[in-house]
């Protein structure tokens, strides 16, 4: 209900302003809190079992369970709303991911470098990276190869 007018100063027993604050979530009692949980979640469900995103329910799903748009605004939100706590962490001499106590002569935690270190030794045994460095290791024999016979070696 809207009275197109002032809200600070409206004399209507249900106006937009008066209707939005009573209205909130927050204030709700704890079942219809439930009941608003349990509706949304089976609308999630519903949209992730027709391959929709869970934000929009429109738009099929391409990042996990978003599509482009929701995951773009997710990813924005979450860039504004961190990088500003990781440059203090950063500068307290923090880990930048999580604000924990660094490893000394470290930038990092003990559970991020664990992470760090175990994601290196990964890809370091992937058989991808090991057949590139083969493959590498040829091109760099074959061109030290030509550069002898051209110096006449």
């Amino acid at each position: 209900m809207s009275c197109d007018k002032d809200c600070l100063n409206c004399m209507k027993e249900y106006c937009t302003d008066v209707y939005r604050e009573s209205s909130r979530y927050c204030n709700r009692p704890e079942e219809q809190k439930q009941r608003q949980r349990d509706y949304q979640k089976r609308k999630r469900e519903e949209a992730k079992a027709n391959g929709l995103c869970i934000v929009c329910r429109k738009k099929p799903r391409l990042y996990g369970s978003k599509c482009y748009e929701c995951y773009i605004r997710q990813k924005r939100h979450d860039r504004a709303k961190y990088d500003g706590i990781r440059e203090q962490w950063k500068e307290a001499g923090k880990c930048y991911f999580c604000g924990n106590d660094v490893l000394q002569d470290k930038k990092v935690c003990a559970r991020h470098y664990g992470i760090y270190a175990r994601n290196i030794k990964n890809c370091n045994d992937h058989p991808n990276t090991i057949e590139a460095r083969r493959r590498a290791k040829n091109e760099l024999q074959i061109l030290w190869s030509r550069n002898k016979e051209c110096a006449g070696v």
